[in-house]
């Protein structure tokens, strides 16, 4: 069967069109990236380490140009249109994404990257072209007139903005550090400050190991405590157990490492990640807004028609 639609190069159907390659060439070059190591592993050629760099190698050139096409694509018109046309749509968008982007890691973060700026300026794109197409498609009809395919591409716009801030914070303001750190002793991390008090020993149902006592403060007060636990398992095995305490703008991770002599210090691992689950919570509005979309009736009420007509043409 040939297709007679025809579209312009300037069109919502291109920008659908490019995005999908791209996210395509993105998941490709994930699962290469994670396979690639295995496979050659398997093959006996040795053991190599595909890490952060390949990965922001590969993903940072490849979002940038999807998070400009989701944002001229939603506004752009079917079958045809014109840059003139979508720049009169995107302008106001496009001021406020740079305001708010450069604005946000000057205030909110800990010091001021151009990348983090740029990241913060593609999401604040995506989310603000999504709700501009929310109040176009809202117009004249009210919120409740919108259709549970449209909410599931705000819903999935959403998610993507929520995922860019969360990869872009995380990878550029995430602070680790290994020491050793003695009873009593403290550390600043990433504006907290992590006091070790001390290790008691343990014994569970199949393991015997330490349990470390990290008091977390913050500008003097105290944040949390964690309990971060080293286990030696009787069959040979140990375990690192570590202390997390989450939270909506920033994960703080411990873990104990080995003691280190008789004066009760350890080897000390900590973690500030900023942002960190916003990575998982975009992931999850993306899945929200694909379930609303895919419940759309017009979607079932087209699927059955197009059954009924290939039954009809057997008939």
């Amino acid at each position: 069967m040939r297709s007679h639609v025809r579209f312009a190069l300037i069109s919502r159907e291109t920008a659908l069109l490019l995005n999908n390659v791209i996210l395509v060439v993105t998941c490709a070059s994930i699962l290469l990236g994670t396979l690639y190591p295995l496979l050659v592993d398997a093959l006996g050629a040795g053991k190599i380490s595909v890490g952060p760099p390949y990965f922001n190698a590969v993903f940072i050139p490849l979002t940038i140009p999807l998070a400009i096409l989701i944002g001229m694509g939603t506004l752009a018109r079917w079958k045809r249109d014109s840059l003139a046309n979508i720049w009169r749509k995107v302008r106001i968008p496009f001021v406020a994404s740079l305001v708010f982007g450069i604005l946000f890691p000057a205030v909110a973060m800990a010091h001021f990257s151009w990348q983090a700026a740029l990241g913060m300026v593609l999401a604040f794109w995506v989310f603000f072209t999504t709700l501009k197409a929310l109040r176009e498609q809202s117009r004249g009809r009210g919120i409740g007139g919108v259709s549970l395919s449209h909410w599931g591409m705000t819903l999935g716009h959403t998610g993507v903005a929520v995922f860019i801030v969360g990869i872009t914070l995380t990878s550029i303001y995430s602070t680790e550090k290994d020491l050793r750190l003695g009873v009593g002793e403290t550390y600043e991390l990433g504006g907290y400050e992590f006091t070790f008090k001390g290790d008691t020993h343990l014994k569970g149902p199949n393991y015997e190991g330490d349990r470390g006592e990290v008091v977390i403060t913050r500008n003097g007060r105290e944040v949390t405590t964690l309990y971060p636990e080293k286990r030696n398992y009787r069959s040979g095995m140990p375990m690192t157990e570590a202390g997390i305490d989450a939270g909506l703008t920033r994960d703080l991770f411990v873990a104990l490492g080995e003691p280190l002599g008789d004066d009760g210090a350890w080897a000390v691992r900590l973690y500030h990640k900023p942002y960190v689950r916003w990575i998982w919570l975009g992931a999850l509005i993306m899945v929200f807004g694909g379930v609303l979309s895919a419940a759309d009736k017009r979607y079932r009420l087209l699927a059955r028609r197009e059954q009924q007509a290939l039954a009809g043409g057997v008939a």
